[in-house]
């Protein structure tokens, strides 16, 4: 039986911001923090892709040993597109469909 030599995480991340952010600057000024931080060799250990953006909420995917990294790039983000942002991991996990699930979950109470 076959078994998946790689591992995924998928990372839920709010943005945080007073003016209205384009998912796929988002997703470019993160990437360009990763090739800042860790280079080419560290970008593709990291096997970083843009999933979804919606309501201020991106979803990602990285390597499950590189998530440490991953963190640090998002917490090292502080500008899209010149306009000033903070970015708040909400939740990791193995499978979208759980992440999609808890993350509806927890901003619904947020705003309860």
């Amino acid at each position: 039986m076959p078994v998946r030599g790689v591992r995924r995480r998928y990372m839920a991340i709010l943005v945080h911001s007073d003016e209205e952010i384009v998912g796929s600057s988002l997703f470019n000024s993160i990437e360009r923090k990763i090739h800042f931080l860790y280079g080419v060799v560290g970008s593709t250990r990291i096997n970083y892709k843009p999933i979804d953006y919606h309501d201020k909420v991106a979803i990602i995917r990285c390597n499950h040993l590189s998530l440490p990294q991953m963190r640090t790039v998002i917490a090292h983000i502080q500008k899209v597109d010149d306009t000033p942002v903070m970015l708040q991991v909400l939740r990791v996990s193995g499978t979208l469909k759980t992440l999609r699930k808890k993350v509806a979950k927890n901003l619904s109470k947020k705003r309860e």
